[in-house]
């Protein structure tokens, strides 16, 4: 039984990683391979197996999904704990056998075992003797504890007993399963096997090197983790970025189709129908599909500096913080090919690396100078009272920076602070905060200027003014600073503003704008964010009075010739309610009349015939007369009032279509004389 190692690992942000063993094969044999039962729908969905020698991959086998206790009911030989040999053989009586004793080879079938009582001396014994059934006429028995060799003749006992050894045999390893590849072929050949799995995520951890003598240097390692029951020696590592689709498809578990039962129909015999005919698909079909090409390699990224070179007796001294510094930057030797793959960025690792399982690695990714400085960040929001200091880090290493932690250090020998970095593509830039910077102190005061409409406008009846407010934001700002400071000032813009007598900021966020000014060492100094918001107000021209008008005219939001217009307006508008009103006093008449109507009516249907009730029936019919009459004219007055009040309407919809006005306010005023 061949082998295949892992010689290639390639570990995903996702969750999954890729698996690629070679090995050598030699005629037609069997290599097998164990994974947990977890895996198993991985590795069935990713399977790919090749003899890259000329030879054929005939099929793949893997245990079912059926406990042991239960693949053990199906095989009908046991082996006992005790007795191993004698329990066998009892179980395969009727089986022929070739057994060896001393210089000769006898050849029958298996008749039982035989236990007889001898007496040796004063001791007792009990052997054991095989009977076997020799030439189909003779029973011969063969001590047991004679027998030097005894092979099984029949191929399905062989058989057999060799299922039962492999049950026994990974019932010993707890949730393994086997599967085993059957090559085909002339010679020693390659076969190579691949397959995805789930794999723990790499992550990435930074370290950033600050000097002010030179460009700052950032030394990136990743985090793989083996968690496998085997170990990756001297793997190809390759390490992907992105979120290609995953998922998990339960291909391992047995598929049954039910099936419906056709009863035996016991009536007389008739014709037999023409059934259609219809194509099925078969359940668990492949799906067809290709792997994308790989993309070609870049160019190995080299580590930044030579080799180190020996110091002699007499030379000059470099610097300790130099020194610090060139053993960091030669440390480590970084040998990286990156490489783009439609959204995916990766990793290839030049050098082989070694895992031992269960256990997990640091493995160097990058390690290059980049552009950026030491910096300050203020932002109210994280710290009130101090800005943080950071670095402004443009990615120009070339390669996709992964997020993840970073550790600050000056000149590679002081720990300054730690940080988390998102990914970063090339030529983006990102602020690294890593500590509190002491030295600055910087407060912040809310001004707020008064309300200036600034121009107004008439339109569909109504009235608009147009009007600003400004917000200012002062921080104030204390440097104790032997320097100057570079200081970013995160300011969190308020919706439907926009600055006013302001610097423009570097960038806009989200929630901010970012401004970027210089602190002068050891002073106080101030930086001033203006935001002018703009407010439309509404007022309806028919809901305002004469006073109100006129205090519009006196504001200049209206002119004279709009004034006389409002007023003719108010004119209409008053003979309108006018009308509205005097209507209304005649449907409430008009409604009386009803209501008495309805009780003249009830007292009529219950009077009888008396002379009395006659006299009264006259008296309730002339009084209902009295009251048609009196509707009658009410009516006909509503109807008047009903006319002119549409000819009002028409009129005052025509003046409010025809005003219209817009003008610049010449001079603000205050909210309080607004109101």
């Amino acid at each position: 039984m061949s082998t295949l190692p892992i010689r290639k690992v390639v570990l995903y942000k996702h969750g999954v990683g890729f698996f690629e063993r070679r090995g050598k094969v030699e005629g037609e044999q069997a290599v097998d391979l164990a994974f947990r039962t977890s895996e198993m729908n991985d590795v069935l969905k990713s399977l790919t197996v090749l003899d890259l020698s000329g030879g054929l991959i005939s099929s793949v086998s893997y245990e079912s999904t059926k406990p042991i206790d239960k693949q053990l009911e199906d095989v009908a030989i046991r082996l006992p704990e005790k007795n191993s040999l004698t329990g066998l053989l009892n179980q395969i009586k009727g089986a022929p056998v070739s057994v060896a004793v001393g210089s000769r080879t006898v050849e029958g079938v298996v008749t039982g075992i035989e236990t007889i009582s001898r007496k040796i001396g004063d001791e007792l014994t009990w052997p054991s003797f095989l009977n076997l059934l020799v030439g189909g006429t003779t029973i011969e028995s063969v001590p047991l504890m004679e027998i030097k060799k005894l092979e099984l003749l029949d191929e399905n006992v062989r058989r057999d007993l060799q299922h039962l050894l492999d049950i026994l045999i990974t019932s010993k390893k707890k949730d393994v399963k086997r599967l085993t590849i059957f090559a085909r072929g002339d010679g020693e050949r390659e076969v190579l096997a691949s397959y995805v799995v789930e794999a723990p995520v790499w992550k990435t951890s930074y370290r950033l090197l600050l000097s002010e003598a030179k460009q700052p240097l950032i030394q990136g390692w990743a985090l793989v983790d083996n968690t496998q029951d085997e170990d990756w020696d001297n793997v190809e590592l390759t390490l992907v970025s992105g979120l290609p689709i995953s998922f998990v498809h339960d291909l391992y578990s047995p598929r049954h189709k039910r099936r419906p039962v056709v009863e035996v129909q016991e009536e007389e015999a008739y014709a037999p129908p023409i059934l259609e005919e219809a194509d099925y698909v078969t359940a668990g079909a492949a799906e067809l599909g290709a792997p994308a090409p790989a993309a070609a390699a870049m160019p190995a990224m080299m580590a930044p500096g030579g080799a180190p070179r020996a110091r002699s007796r007499g030379a000059t001294q470099v610097a300790p913080k130099q020194a610090m510094r060139q053993s960091l930057e030669k440390s480590v030797e970084v040998k990286t090919r990156t490489a783009q793959v439609g959204d995916l960025f990766q990793y290839e690792l030049d050098n082989a690396v070694t895992v031992k399982r269960n256990q997990s690695a640091l493995v160097p990714i990058v390690q290059k100078p980049f552009e950026g400085r030491r910096v300050a960040i203020y932002n109210p929001d994280v710290r009130a009272k101090n800005p943080m200091s950071a670095v402004l880090f443009k990615n120009t290493t070339g390669v996709t920076l992964e997020g993840g932690p970073v550790t600050v250090l000056d000149k590679g020998e002081t720990y300054l602070g730690e940080s988390m970095l998102d990914t970063l593509k090339p030529d983006e830039e990102k602020l690294v905060p890593f500590s509190v910077e002491l030295g600055c102190r910087i407060t912040t005061e809310h001004e707020s200027d008064s309300e200036t409409v600034h121009f107004s406008r008439v339109v569909d009846g109504t009235l608009e003014l147009h009007s600003y407010r400004l917000e200012k934001m002062v921080y104030q700002i204390r440097s104790k600073l032997d320097k100057e400071l570079e200081l970013f000032i995160d300011h969190r813009f308020r919706p439907y503003h926009e600055l006013h007598n302001t610097q423009k900021p570097e960038e806009t966020t989200e929630n901010y704008h970012r401004f970027k000014i210089t602190v002068p060492a050891k002073k106080d100094s101030r930086f001033t964010v203006t935001e002018k918001g703009r407010e439309t107000r509404r007022w309806a021209l028919l809901d305002s009075d004469a006073d109100t008008q006129s205090l519009w005219l006196s504001r200049h939001y209206i002119d004279e010739s709009v004034h006389e217009q409002l007023r003719e307006l108010q004119g209409v508008n008053k003979a309108i309610r006018n009308n509205e009103y005097w209507i209304g006093e005649r449907r409430t008449q008009e409604a009386k009349i009803f209501d008495n109507q309805e009780r003249l009516r009830k007292n009529l249907s219950v009077l009888g015939t008396s002379d009395d009730e006659r006299s009264l029936r006259e008296r309730y019919l002339k009084e209902l007369n009295d009251e048609e009459d009196r509707l009658a004219k009410l009516r006909g007055e509503i109807d008047d009032w009903n006319r002119k009040l549409e000819g009002l309407r028409s009129q005052i919809k025509k003046m409010i279509a025809e005003l219209r006005y817009e003008s610049q306010v010449e001079r603000p005023t205050t909210p309080a004389s607004e109101s």
